[in-house]
């Protein structure tokens, strides 16, 4: 059975898309079975993945799904051995609104995903940089949270943000969440400031686990541009040994 963890901050800009992207890969190069949902209107994970080939999903994707317009089987797309993707649209923003609008709202994830968490080992969500309908949903349907976030002063001060929506969807919806851990990114030694608020970071949320800090690299930008992952653009640099570190402390923190 799958285990589910939300790529979240409610910050916009921090990397959870790239996050996302390359921890699937590096889950996925060490043998596990992995599908990415893109829940995010702006849909940047999935035409990463198959670039154009979003226009084809206008029926099959997570939004038709969750307004349950479709079957999860036909929303899948294979992107390589042991990685498949369940696709954003650009009519995900309408779905919205008739999500809102429906009964039980905050578990039409869930459900969705269900029926497919036997055929896999771990289940990515990438999320909107909101707090809406479309994070609670994947909360809610969440075993963890891995949060993304640039160490600058507002993106110290925005974790409260999402440790109070964590214990709401935790005393509301999904009592079983947890913290995965935090994932300094885009991280730089050129100025003292990185350090600082890592400091800063660990002195105010001293039970939260810092995991492997991910380094402000050319390569994932330029990578990301490409639409490829960071270990076929360049597989033996900083960024991919960060990533690969990544799975592995996600993968021992899960699995013990």
């Amino acid at each position: 059975m799958a285990v589910v963890i939300s790529v979240a901050n409610q910050k916009g800009g921090v990397g959870k898309t790239t996050l996302t992207l390359n921890l699937g890969h590096a889950l996925a190069s060490v043998g596990k079975r992995v599908l990415l949902v893109d829940i995010d209107p702006q849909f940047n994970l999935t035409f990463g993945l198959i670039g154009m080939e979003v226009l084809n999903y206008e029926t099959n994707n997570v939004g038709t799904l969750m307004t349950r317009e479709s079957e999860i089987d036909d929303a899948v797309v294979e992107i390589s051995a042991g990685l498949h993707l369940l696709p954003s649209h650009l009519n995900l923003s309408v779905k919205e609104i008739e999500i809102i609008n429906a009964y039980n709202r905050e578990r039409r994830l869930e459900k969705a995903l269900t029926p497919i968490l036997p055929d896999y080992d771990y289940v990515l969500i990438d999320n909107p940089p909101s707090m809406g309908i479309f994070l609670v949903n994947s909360l809610t349907a969440s075993d963890y949270v891995l949060i993304p976030l640039e160490l600058s002063y507002f993106g110290v001060i925005g974790m409260q943000l999402m440790f109070n929506l964590m214990r709401m969807i935790r005393e509301e919806t999904n009592e079983n969440l947890k913290l995965l851990g935090l994932v300094p990114n885009k991280f730089t030694r050129q100025t003292k400031v990185p350090t600082t608020r890592l400091k800063e970071l660990k002195g105010a949320y001293p039970d939260a686990p810092i995991l492997t800090t991910i380094p402000k690299a050319i390569a994932l930008e330029k990578a990301q541009g490409q639409g490829v992952s960071i270990f076929e653009f360049e597989n033996d640099g900083r960024a991919a040994r960060a990533f690969m570190k990544l799975a592995g402390e996600v993968v021992n923190i899960v699995e013990g």
